[in-house]
C-alpha cells in the first residue's frame, strides 16, 4: 500500500520544525504512516519519535554530495540568478572568492570563471536557457529511486529543496508522479539560497510574505499555498501562556528577580567581529551602564559551536565573560549526522530565555521572530565594533538581505551601526519597552500569520487535504 507521508529531513532546523510539538506524531494519531529519510537513522529525537509507533518508518540515505554535486550548486547562481539585485546572493560570490578557507585550487578559481559565464549570460540568454535544459540530468539519482519504491509515498514532502538530496529525491518523486509538497524550514530559503533545482506541486508557508515570494519567483497560484504559520513557534506560546518559572535563571548563576538582556549570536561567517560586541555588551553590564540590576544572557548560535562555521577561539573568549551579572547558554546539541540537530529540550529553553529578557539583541537571525512571538524589541547589531572591515565580510551586509530588509521595513527590528548607537536604543528600549509595539506585531503577523499556538494544526490539516486530494 505505501506511506501516506514521507518527510526529508536533512537539516536540523527541519527536525526541530517537524518534532518540536509533536507534529509527526499526531498525523500517526490520526492513523496516517508516516517514513522519515535523513542522513541519519539513529539520531536521539527520530529514535524517540519512532520508538514504539508502528506508524512511522525510519530510512537513512547516507549519500553525501560529491565533488560535482558541490561545484553543481556553486555554479547554479551565475547561470540562472541576477547578482545585482540580491546582496545576499552576491556576497555568496565575494566570499568564495576572498574569503574561502578551501584550499582546493579550483574552489579557489572557480568563482571568477563562474563570474565570466555570468556576464555572459547577460548578454546572451541562451546560456541560461541550455543550463536549465540539461540540469534535469544532474539530478537522477538511482539511490532516490529505489527508496521512492521502498516507500511508495502518496505523498514526497521536502524542507530544505536547496540540499542536493533533497532536490534529487523531489526531482524522482515527480519523474515518477508522486505528489510533492515543500515544507521550507525557514523564512530566507527562498530569497537568500537562490533558485530551488527542484519545485514541488504544492506548498506550507509561514505567513503572507513567504506566499508572496512564492509566488513571485516561482509563479505558483494561490490553490497551491497553504499559510500556517510556524509549528515549533507554537513553544513560544506555550511558554508565554504558562508564565517562566526563572529556574533556567537561576542555574546559569544569574538572579531571576533581575532584568537582563539576551544577545543570540551568529556564525563568524556572517558576524565576524560579532565576539567583540559581546565582550563590549558585558563590560558595559559590569559597569552598571544599563543600570546596576541589568544582567546579559549569550547565546552562541549552533553555528558557533559545530562544523565548518564554528571558530573555537570565540568559546573561550565567551567562558571567559561568566560573572554574577553575566551568563553564557549554549545551545543543546544532539550528537547526530543531521547538521545542527537540537535535542528537543533546547526549544523550551532558548524560548523561557526570550521570555525573560528586556530586549533581544542579534546581527541578523530568525531569533528576532522568536523576539516577536514575545512581544521583546529587538535590535540588530549592524556594524563590527570597532573594526573597519569591507562590505562583503562585514555584519553590516546582513540587514540588506532581502528577508531582513523586510523585517525592518515592517518596523520588526531596529539596527544599530555603532556602539554608541547600540547604547542608546538599549537605554531607550528600558525606558519605553512598549515602543513600536503595534508595528512589532504587525511585522510578526505578516512573518507568521498567527501566534495562537494552532500553527501545528494548521499544519496538519493542510497535509491531510492536499493527501485527499492526491487520493
Amino acid at each position: 500500500m505505501g506511506v501516506d507521508f514521507c518527510y526529508v529531513i536533512s537539516h536540523g532546523f527541519a527536525a526541530r520544525m517537524l518534532l518540536q510539538t509533536n507534529l509527526i506524531t499526531k498525523l500517526t494519531q490520526q492513523g496516517y504512516s508516516v517514513a522519515l529519510i535523513s542522513p541519519d537513522a539513529t539520531d536521539e529525537n527520530l529514535l524517540a519519535l519512532a520508538e514504539n509507533n508502528a506508524n512511522i518508518k525510519l530510512v537513512e540515505w547516507k549519500t553525501k554530495a560529491s565533488i560535482w554535486d558541490d561545484d553543481y550548486l556553486h555554479k547554479r547562481m551565475y547561470f540562472l540568478e541576477d547578482l545585482s539585485k540580491n546582496t545576499a546572493l552576491k556576497e555568496k560570490f565575494y566570499n568564495s572568492l576572498f574569503y574561502s578557507k578551501s584550499k582546493h585550487p579550483w574552489k579557489r578559481i572557480r568563482p571568477l570563471v563562474y563570474y565570466g559565464v555570468y556576464l555572459l549570460n547577460k548578454l546572451f540568454p541562451i546560456i541560461r536557457k541550455s543550463f536549465l535544459k540539461g540540469e534535469k540530468k544532474h539530478l537522477k539519482s538511482e539511490e532516490a529511486v529505489a527508496i521512492l519504491k521502498e516507500l511508495q509515498p502518496k505523498l514526497l514532502v521536502a524542507t530544505y529543496p536547496v540540499s542536493i538530496i533533497e532536490a534529487k529525491i523531489i526531482h524522482e518523486a515527480k519523474e515518477n508522479n508522486i505528489a510533492t509538497l515543500l515544507h521550507l524550514l525557514s523564512w530566507d530559503n527562498i530569497t537568500c539560497k537562490g533558485i530551488f533545482p527542484a519545485v514541488a506541486d504544492n506548498y506550507i508557508a509561514w505567513g503572507n510574505i513567504m506566499s508572496d515570494e512564492l509566488k513571485e519567483f516561482y509563479n505558483i497560484g494561490d490553490e497551491q499555498i497553504s499559510i500556517c504559520g510556524v509549528p515549533h513557534f507554537d513553544e513560544h506560546v506555550r511558554i508565554r501562556e504558562q508564565g517562566i518559572t526563572g529556574k533556567l535563571i537561576t542555574e546559569l548563576g544569574l538572579s531571576k528577580e533581575l532584568p537582563y538582556l539576551f544577545i543570540a549570536m551568529s556564525s563568524p561567517r556572517f558576524a565576524p567581529k560579532e565576539i567583540d560586541i559581546v565582550e563590549w555588551l558585558s563590560a558595559a553590564v559590569e559597569q552598571g551602564v544599563f543600570g546596576e540590576k541589568m544582567q546579559l544572557i549569550v547565546r552562541p548560535h549552533p553555528q558557533n559551536v559545530q562544523t565548518y562555521m564554528a571558530d573555537n577561539s570565540w568559546l573561550k573568549r565567551l567562558d571567559r565573560l561568566t560573572s554574577e551579572k553575566v551568563a553564557v547558554s549554549y545551545p543543546s546539541l544532539s550528537q547526530s549526522k543531521i547538521r545542527w540537530s537540537m535535542k528537543k529540550t533546547d526549544m523550551p529553553q532558548l524560548s523561557e530565555l526570550i521570555a525573560g529578557c528586556t530586549m533581544c539583541l542579534n546581527s541578523g537571525s530568525t531569533v528576532s521572530i522568536d523576539a516577536l512571538m514575545h512581544n521583546k524589541p529587538v535590535l540588530l547589531t549592524s556594524f563590527d565594533g570597532e573594526a573597519q572591515i569591507p562590505y562583503w565580510n562585514s555584519a553590516r551586509r546582513l540587514i540588506d538581505y532581502p528577508h531582513l530588509k523586510k523585517l525592518i521595513e515592517e518596523g520588526g527590528a531596529v539596527p544599530v551601526h555603532s556602539y554608541s548607537e547600540l547604547k542608546s536604543k538599549i537605554l531607550s528600549y528600558i525606558e519605553r519597552p512598549d515602543h513600536d509595539l503595534l508595528k512589532r506585531r504587525n511585522a510578526l503577523l505578516k512573518e507568521c500569520y498567527k501566534d495562537d499556538g494552532n500553527s501545528t494544526k494548521r499544519v496538519i490539516e493542510s497535509l491531510t487535504s492536499v493527501l485527499n486530494q492526491v487520493r
